[in-house]
């Protein structure tokens, strides 16, 4: 069988994205397309862009979109590598987070699909209401979203570390409440400041590359986690996960201002 286990499908999925990443860095910026096709139109003396087009990226560019200069900026950066950790810290959560629940609240089929379905529904209101609400009225500036990021980091890893030691189930149920909340924050606040990073010709692709880097670390997460838990079955992926969110937290006391708040600063001043 070509794929018999997890882990290789894992690491064949993980593959199969490095050599998109491969291809696509390989592609020519828009910048070079347009100067070669200035070139052409003065060799050939024709105006039309299907005749000085490379015969190449007719096709090409249709499947796969152009690589995006604005993911090499430190805002861009900066941003992936925050969704990045937690992405992983999620992941790697996941893979005791599921079995604490089996184990310590004797949780089957029903507790399970009740479970993700008030996962799913207190997400919808968060990112739908809730977020939108508590990010005009506490961030506003750049400097209150950069105190918010920093307490969604701290409840988004203290919380699981709380929901991980309780042993009540309306403890955990209130205490995703507010994990969930700072999530939706988080993400509310990354994809307005990755908007502004790029311009409306690269922000798809921009967008792209992020979703690319954040599956594969969803790929990684889960194989982290189970070599971790052979270290510790519980203390080596939940330390992993309180680490990660730290590196967000800091990533956040250092950067955000100087890089992703400067850059949204600055486009505001252009729009108005």
């Amino acid at each position: 069988k070509f794929l018999s286990t997890y882990e290789q499908a894992a690491v064949f999925a993980a593959a199969c994205l490095l050599v998109g990443a491969v291809f696509i860095s390989l592609l020519p910026t828009p910048d070079e397309l347009s100067s070669t096709k200035q070139d052409q139109n003065e060799e050939n003396g024709k105006d039309s862009e299907a005749s000085t087009a490379p015969k190449t990226s007719k096709w090409w560019s249709k499947m796969v979109p152009d690589f995006v200069p604005a993911a090499r900026t430190p805002p861009a950066l900066f941003i992936m590598s925050a969704r990045v950790c937690m992405t992983l810290a999620f992941h790697i959560f996941q893979t005791i987070w599921t079995i604490a629940l089996k184990e310590r609240f004797n949780f089957g089929p029903k507790e399970y699909g009740q479970y993700f379905g008030f996962i799913g529904f207190a997400y919808a209101i968060s990112q739908g209401f809730l977020a939108k609400f508590l990010i005009q009225k506490f961030a506003s500036t750049n400097k209150g979203r950069a105190r918010l990021l920093l307490l969604c980091s701290l409840v988004l890893g203290g919380g699981r570390m709380f929901a991980y030691q309780t042993n009540s189930i309306v403890a955990v149920y209130a205490v995703f409440c507010g994990i969930i909340t700072a999530l939706g924050i988080v993400n509310t606040i990354f994809t307005a400041d990755t908007s502004k990073i790029a311009s409306p010709q690269e922000l798809g692709g921009l967008f792209g590359v992020l979703s690319s880097v954040e599956s594969m670390a969803g790929i990684v997460g889960p194989m982290i986690g189970g070599a971790l838990s052979k270290v510790h079955p519980q203390h080596g992926p939940l330390m992993a996960v309180l680490t990660l969110y730290a590196i967000v937290f800091t990533l956040v006391y250092w950067g955000y201002e100087r890089h992703v708040g400067v850059h949204s600063v600055a486009s505001e001043k252009k729009t108005t």
